[in-house]
C-alpha cells in the first residue's frame, strides 16, 4: 500500500486501528502516530528503500482484502506486535529516542519488557509526554 495518500498521521491512525477494540493497542498505536510525522507506522506499511521494507514487513499482518480504507481505497493492514517485540529482541539500525517510543508501544501490549529509567533517559520533554499520554489511555 502506497502511503503518500496519508496528509496527516490521524489519517494514518484511523486506518492502522479501524476495527481495533484493544484500549492498549489503540494507545501504542496512537503512540506511534503522534511521534515523529508517524515514523514507525510509515516504516512498517511503506518503507522508502528494500532493505528497510524488507526489515520491517512481518510487523504487519497481511492485509484483509474485503476491507477497504477510505483514504487509499487499498486493504487495511494492522500491526504484529509479537513482531515488533521480535525486531526490539534483534535491535533496530534507528536513533535511541526512536527505538524508545517503540519499545514503550510494544511493552503497553504486553509484547517486549522495558526499563522505564531507561527509556526515559533518552527520550525529550515532547516525546515524554506522548508516553506519559500512551500510558494512561492503556491503563
Amino acid at each position: 500500500m502506497s502511503l503518500g495518500v496519508y496528509t496527516t498521521s490521524e489519517k494514518l491512525l484511523a486506518d492502522v486501528t479501524r476495527g481495533i477494540g484493544n484500549e492498549q493497542m489503540l494507545a501504542a498505536t496512537r503512540l506511534l502516530a503522534q511521534h515523529d510525522d508517524a515514523f514507525w507506522l510509515r516504516q512498517f506499511l511503506d518503507a522508502e528503500d528494500f532493505a528497510t521494507h524488507k526489515r520491517y514487513e512481518r510487523a504487519t499482518e497481511i492485509p484483509d482484502v474485503t476491507r477497504r480504507s477510505p483514504y487509499h481505497l487499498g486493504p487495511i493492514q494492522h500491526l504484529r506486535w509479537d513482531q515488533i517485540g521480535d525486531l526490539l529482541r534483534e535491535g533496530l539500525p534507528t536513533s535511541s529516542s526512536a527505538t524508545a517510543i517503540l519499545a514503550v508501544a510494544a511493552s503497553l501490549v504486553g509484547e517486549y519488557s522495558i526499563n522505564l529509567r531507561d527509556v526515559l533517559a533518552v527520550l525529550d520533554d515532547h516525546q515524554v509526554q506522548l508516553v506519559i499520554a500512551a500510558i494512561a489511555a492503556a491503563s
